[in-house]
């Protein structure tokens, strides 16, 4: 099973890829002054030959990324578009909130997810979570059992032993991948490409005959021209010149064509790479997936716009608690925060000022 995929991870492979592009475009640059201050005929080959090929890779790297951009866009329009929800009000489901953050857009965000995790295992009364001062204190309410998703108590055995600092997100994202499986939410896309090389051998020898014919073909033209004017030993003399004269002069362009689908390969392969990395790093959603993903959007629709309902009275509003913890994870804390808050929090599970401020560095776990 495939692993340790945050958005952070993937900001990482983003700030690598912006890297390796900021490198070529320096040695691009670096390319073309050289081949503007020489007069050696192999230099300028070889600057000419490098800039190509870097141009071969970069534009095929931008069309993969722009393939599997739109592919993604063209699922996720099919989404929202068949969304039969405006506003979603109960809780969509009970996934727990790792699952929740994979299938709404396959990344896990690490310690915003986690303090998600946090509040909605207090929202569950497996916890309990008060600020003391400059601290947050955990409480331990009751222990593990079955009702947890494997990836909640992956996190809560953590608590219990005084040890969440020291989580393994790697190993977190692999509990909430497989509890997504299991639920049959998502599955991880395989996406093959073509890993031929850049030139195959049968295309080369392919294009070795097509040579050969063209110039037996000139061959024997110019032997069929001569053969009526000429004894016909003159003719086959003309004949094999016709050939040997046309094979060498096809040298080149077949040469280049050979050169050119080679780089134009080397940007097809490229391009695949970069498409594949895409694809496989969104989940395939199942026809379960869509429908609770529907739910999740109007659900998120809904948090967002929690201004408009929260005129009631608190007991009002029910699993209050558990929006808060879903806000954390669609990023609207502050709307809900900012929307009856305050006298909300009183009834809560949970006794924060600003979630934004809970932090490994200020949690306290105390011993049941």
């Amino acid at each position: 099973m495939r692993g340790g995929d945050t958005k952070y991870k993937k900001n990482a492979n983003l700030m690598a890829t912006i890297f390796s592009i900021s490198f070529l475009i320096i040695l691009t640059v670096i390319l073309i002054y050289h081949l503007l201050h020489t007069t050696n005929i192999l230099e300028i080959f070889v600057c000419l030959f490098l800039l190509t090929l870097i141009v071969f890779g970069i534009i095929g790297t931008i069309l993969g990324a722009i393939k599997g951009a739109l592919q993604i866009a063209k699922e996720n329009k099919y989404i929202k578009k068949t969304n039969p929800y405006i506003y979603y009000r109960e809780l969509p489901n009970n996934f727990g909130i790792g699952v929740t953050s994979l299938l709404f857009d396959s990344t896990i965000e690490n310690y915003k997810d986690i303090v998600a995790v946090i509040l909605d295992l207090c929202a569950k009364k497996y916890l309990k979570l008060v600020k003391q001062n400059d601290k947050y204190s955990i409480e331990i309410l009751k222990p593990i059992d079955d009702d947890l998703l494997s990836n909640e108590r992956y996190i809560l055995t953590l608590i219990s032993e005084n040890n969440i600092k020291n989580i393994n997100y790697k190993e977190w994202y692999n509990y909430c991948m497989q509890d997504g499986i299991d639920l049959g939410l998502y599955f991880q896309r395989k996406i093959d490409i073509n890993n031929e090389p850049p030139l195959p051998q049968k295309t080369i020898n392919k294009r070795r005959k097509i040579h050969l014919l063209l110039s037996c073909i000139s061959g024997i033209l110019i032997f069929l021209l001569y053969i009526f004017n000429e004894n016909i030993m003159s003719a086959i003399g003309y004949g094999v010149f016709g050939f040997i004269l046309t094979y060498i002069i096809l040298i080149i362009p077949f040469y280049l064509i050979n050169v050119f689908t080679g780089l134009k390969n080397i940007g097809k392969l490229a391009g695949n790479a970069n498409y594949k990395n895409i694809m496989e790093n969104n989940l395939q959603k199942t026809e379960k997936g869509i429908n609770e993903l529907h739910k999740l959007y109007s659900f998120k629709a809904f948090i967002k716009d929690f201004g408009n309902f929260v005129d009631k009275k608190p007991e009002e509003v029910v699993l209050w608690d558990r929006y808060l913890s879903y806000a954390q994870v669609f990023g609207l804390t502050k709307e809900i925060m900012n929307s009856g808050y305050k006298e909300l929090v009183d009834n809560s599970s949970f006794q924060i000022d600003n979630i934004e401020n809970i932090n490994f560095n200020n949690i306290e776990i105390n011993p049941t």
